[in-house]
């Protein structure tokens, strides 16, 4: 595989990672959740952050294939 075409895939791989996290995490914005609005409110930035991922990452792939060079934001408590 080309160095171009493991960028691409650690790319798609990032996005498609993070497309889990936020799809386990919709439950969170939801209006009749049970959580309080300032814990609302640090998921939307967490998921905001997660969103913007893609546009801060430099995600490459080790020599097994794993995701690297992704610091992931931390998921509320």
């Amino acid at each position: 595989m080309s160095d171009e075409n493991k960028i691409k895939f650690a790319e798609n791989l990032l996005r498609s990672e993070r497309n889990i996290i936020l799809k386990n995490s919709d439950w969170t914005q939801l209006t009749d959740s049970q959580l309080s609005d300032s814990k609302k409110a640090e998921w939307e930035t967490y998921r905001q952050a997660l969103r913007d991922l893609p546009l801060t990452a430099n995600p490459t792939l080790d020599s097994d294939g794993n995701l690297q060079g992704v610091t992931w934001p931390d998921e509320p408590t």
